[in-house]
């Protein structure tokens, strides 16, 4: 609800600040003295106007303040979400300085315009001649119907099986593989398992394949060592080690013999004798230990080959390949568990489909029985209103291959105001004034408490007079029992059913617009204005008491 509104510096306004009530509102006044400019600062602030040219006075800054008090749980979820509030207050302000650069704020936090406008559209509808009306939209007009026919334990229902649907769609978008890339993925998987299996080898088992390798095809260069080896511990010519050692032998046995303390020498030089021969021995051993097997040594060097060939492949080394193939066997095992999660996933989707298909047809059925009730009503109550010769039609389009939250159905508003016009969408409706009863009528027959919390009429009273003018009151004051109704009028049987008048005036002196709060005697003068002129008589103050009681 609009609680107070502050305008400075906007238009022909120069300063006001005015506090707005529950219920119904009317502001009335001359011609000219600037009721529709409180129209046009509630659109600017709300980002729906351009700001070009509206300054009265160039060299000062325009300031429009809104306060809202709001108790719409739509709206406040959404104020929550765009972090603009935590409670009920809800304060709109468009600050524009001499260089024309405009500013939003809501709840003292700069937002774009296009924040301000959905907002801004949750909280408060305007009907005007140049006004974008919520209910000029399609999707508003679907809505409206499905007020009517009261269907959001339903269309809630939808609701819930999509986003269920879009819950395991994400989870399968997480998924190693899709349903098209499982087989493909799955047939490479397990080509590479085997080439791997085939192959590769842990890391020790490559160890020694690897030192055997080596050692075989090193087998002749390894014997020729080992000859020489040999050679030079002992050979035919008596210049070998072991010669060489027996002679240190005998000159050492001859100096024991003559020096007794000289027998360590000769133990040391005996057992390096012994060691020589065991290296002898040893180096037979190991000689024959040596095989030249060539067919060995190319199944070896084909195997390294291979694991080499392998290992450029996967990208790593030889040793690590049998990781890979480990690494491989647990990714086929994840894809095979995966795609039973895809199997159950994608039978949870079509049974949600069914459920769904189920559910919007009924809704579409529900849709096409009502609306033709909601089109009578709106058609005799716009009749009541002068429009004696308009009808209103709800056209439904259907599409069953349409997934979306509000089913098939799409919904236009349709209507003729005259018997030789064509039924068209409401947009191309001319008059300000007959969208503007429209629209208090498909007000009273689908209000909910998810609507705008506060609704704005101006000219809706264009064209009507006379008991017709009565009537339109009552609508008015019927409506605002619930919800904020303001309404710019210039007939009295309207102005008189409200709870709160405002007199929209000129001050002469400065010429700027002010607004002034009427109440008692001062309410009963303008009503009277409004009947009867500028001269007021007992008899038009007697009606204008007649109208407010």
């Amino acid at each position: 609800m609009l609680s107070n509104i502050y305008i400075k510096n906007f238009a022909i306004i120069d300063e006001i600040e005015i506090d707005f009530y529950k219920n119904m509102s009317v502001l009335t006044g001359e011609t000219g003295a600037g009721k529709s400019i409180l129209i046009d600062a509630i659109n600017v602030v709300l980002g729906n106007k351009k700001t070009k040219k509206i300054s009265r006075n160039e060299d000062l800054d325009t300031d429009i303040i809104c306060h809202f008090k709001i108790s719409n749980k739509k709206t406040l979820e959404l104020l929550k979400e765009k972090d603009l509030s935590d409670n009920d207050e809800c304060i709109f302000r468009r600050k524009i300085n001499t260089k024309n650069i405009s500013k939003i704020y809501i709840n003292d936090k700069p937002v774009t315009s296009g924040t301000a406008k959905m907002i801004g559209g949750c909280i408060i509808d305007i009907h005007g001649q140049h006004e974008n009306q919520l209910i000029l939209s399609n999707d508003e007009q679907r809505n409206r119907l499905d007020n009517f026919i009261d269907i959001n334990n339903e269309k809630d229902y939808i609701k819930d099986i999509l986003l269920e649907i879009n819950n395991i769609k994400k989870e399968l978008s997480t998924s190693i593989v899709s349903t098209d890339e499982y087989a493909e993925k799955i047939s490479l998987l397990e080509f590479e398992i085997n080439e791997l299996e085939n192959e590769a080898i842990d890391p020790i088992d490559y160890k020694k394949l690897s030192e055997e390798f080596k050692k075989l095809s090193n087998s002749d260069l390894i014997n020729n060592k080992l000859y020489e080896c040999k050679n030079l511990i002992e050979n035919d010519e008596n210049i070998d080690i072991n010669s060489m050692l027996s002679n240190i032998n005998k000159n050492l046995e001859e100096i024991k013999n003559i020096d007794e303390s000289s027998s360590e020498i000769l133990d040391i030089n005996i057992d390096i004798l012994d060691q020589v021969k065991n290296l002898s021995k040893t180096i037979d051993l190991y000689s024959n230990s040596i095989d030249d097997n060539k067919e060995r040594l190319i199944f070896l060097n084909e195997k390294i080959l291979s694991l080499n060939n392998l290992a450029r492949k996967y990208g790593t080394n030889e040793k690590d390949l049998i990781y890979v193939l480990n690494k491989k066997i647990d990714e086929l095992y994840n894809i095979k568990k995966n795609r039973k999660i895809i199997e159950g996933s994608d039978k949870k989707i079509k049974e949600c489909m069914e459920r769904y298909h189920s559910e919007a047809a009924k809704i579409s059925k529900i849709r096409y029985t009502k609306a033709a009730i909601l089109e009578k009503n709106i058609t005799s109550e716009l009749k009541k209103l002068g429009m004696s010769d308009c009808q209103f039609k709800i056209e439904i389009l259907s599409d069953n291959k349409l997934v979306s939250k509000n089913g098939y159905d799409k919904v236009s508003f349709l209507i003729k105001t005259n018997k030789k016009s064509n039924l068209l969408p409401l947009n191309v409706i001319a008059s300000g004034g007959e969208l503007s009863r429209l629209s208090l009528i498909i007000q009273l027959e689908t209000r909910s408490n998810d609507d705008c919390e506060t609704m704005i009429f101006d000219e809706i009273d264009t064209g009507i007079g006379g008991a017709t003018s009565e009537v339109l009151g009552n609508h008015l004051s019927e409506l605002s029992e619930k919800t904020q109704v303001l309404c710019v009028t210039h007939l009295a049987q309207i102005a008189a059913k409200s709870k709160h008048h405002y007199l929209v005036s000129k001050d002469k002196n400065i010429s700027s617009t002010k607004l002034t709060y009427l109440d008692g005697d001062m309410k009963v003068n303008e009503i009277a204005r409004m009947i009867g002129g500028i001269k007021l008589t007992d008899k038009t103050l007697q009606f204008a008491k007649e109208l407010i009681d």
